[in-house]
C-alpha cells in the first residue's frame, strides 16, 4: 500500500463517521432478486444489527459489505473507499482492518486454540514469535478463553469455539467485525454471555460491530441501531428501540413472532384439510 494511499483512508476516516456506506445494493442470482436497491450507512463505534426472517438477504448483504461478494449493482464503501474498485494494495489493507466471525467458527481443527488465534499475525504481519505468541494470548484473555489455550476446538463447547473464533477476529485490532448468528445453536445463558462480550469489546475498545441474528433478544440486548430486510429491501432502518415500537404491521409481526394474516389463512386451509 502507497503512502497516498494511507493518507487517503486516514483522511476520509477524519471526514466522516459512516465506516461502511452501502448505496443502492442490488443482488440478482439467475431469475431471483435477493437484494433490492439497500441503502444504509454503519457507523464507527456502533453495533448496528442486521435483522429479517429467512431467505430476506442479510447473509448476502452481510457478504457484500465484508468484501466476499460484489454487489450485481450499486456501491460499499469503507472508509471512504469503494471496496470493489479499490486498488489490490488498498483492497488488502481494507480487509486487515475488518474481522469476521463465522456462525460456526470456522476454527482450524488441527491448530490449538491459541494457533488459530497466531494465524492471521502470521500470515499478515511480520511480528516476531514471542510478541505473536503474546498477542494471541492477549485476544484470548479478552473473550475469556486463556485457560483454554492448548486445545484443540473438538474440546470446546460450542460457545467456547464462538469465543475463540472472535479471539481470531480481533486478532489484528480491526475496525469493524462482523458476526454472522453468533448465537445461533447456543442455550440462553451462553447467548447472554455472547452478547455481554460484544458489547464489551465495543465499548472499550470502540471497534464497530455488525451482526446478522434471528435471536431477537440478542439484538435488542445489543443492537445501537437496527435495519430490518423484507423481501431483500429495508423494510425498517434507525435505533433500536425506534425499529422495536415502530407502528409498520409487518416489524410488529416479525418483532412480535407473529404469523402474517395471510400466512395465517393458508395455515387455516391446511389444518381443515388434515381433518
Amino acid at each position: 500500500m502507497t503512502h497516498a494511499d494511507q493518507e487517503l483512508l486516514r483522511g476520509a476516516a477524519n471526514r466522516t463517521n459512516d465506516l461502511v456506506r452501502a448505496v443502492a445494493l442490488t443482488t440478482v442470482f439467475g431469475d431471483r432478486t435477493v437484494l433490492d436497491g439497500v441503502d444504509l450507512a454503519i457507523r464507527r463505534g456502533e453495533v448496528f444489527v442486521i435483522m429479517g426472517p429467512s431467505g430476506c438477504g442479510k447473509t448476502t448483504l452481510l457478504r457484500h459489505l465484508c468484501g466476499l461478494l460484489p454487489p450485481t449493482l450499486g456501491s460499499i464503501s469503507v472508509a471512504g473507499h469503494d471496496l470493489y474498485t479499490a486498488s489490490p494494495e488498498l483492497l488488502h489493507d481494507l480487509r486487515l482492518r475488518t474481522g469476521l466471525s463465522f456462525q460456526g467458527g470456522a476454527l482450524l481443527g488441527s491448530l490449538t486454540v491459541q494457533e488459530n488465534v497466531e494465524l492471521p499475525l502470521r500470515e499478515n504481519t511480520r511480528l516476531p514469535d514471542p510478541v505473536i505468541r503474546e498477542t494471541a494470548r492477549m485476544k484470548l484473555d479478552m473473550v475469556g478463553l486463556l485457560h483454554a489455550a492448548d486445545l484443540l476446538p473438538s474440546s470446546l463447547s460450542g460457545g467456547m469455539r464462538k469465543r475463540a473464533a472472535i479471539a481470531r477476529a480481533i486478532a489484528l485490532d480491526p475496525d469493524i467485525v462482523y458476526f454472522d448468528e453468533p448465537s445461533a445453536g447456543l442455550d440462553p445463558i451462553t447467548a447472554a454471555e455472547l452478547d455481554n462480550l460484544i458489547q464489551k469489546l465495543n465499548k472499550v475498545f470502540g471497534i464497530t460491530m455488525v451482526v446478522v441474528t434471528h435471536d431477537l433478544p440478542s439484538a435488542h440486548a445489543i443492537a445501537d441501531r437496527i435495519v430490518v430486510l423484507l423481501g431483500g429491501r429495508v423494510a425498517a432502518l434507525g435505533p433500536r428501540d425506534q425499529v422495536w415500537h415502530s407502528p409498520d404491521c409487518r416489524i410488529r409481526d416479525f418483532i412480535e413472532r407473529r404469523i402474517p394474516a395471510e400466512e395465517g389463512r393458508v395455515m387455516d386451509v391446511i389444518a381443515h384439510m388434515e381433518l
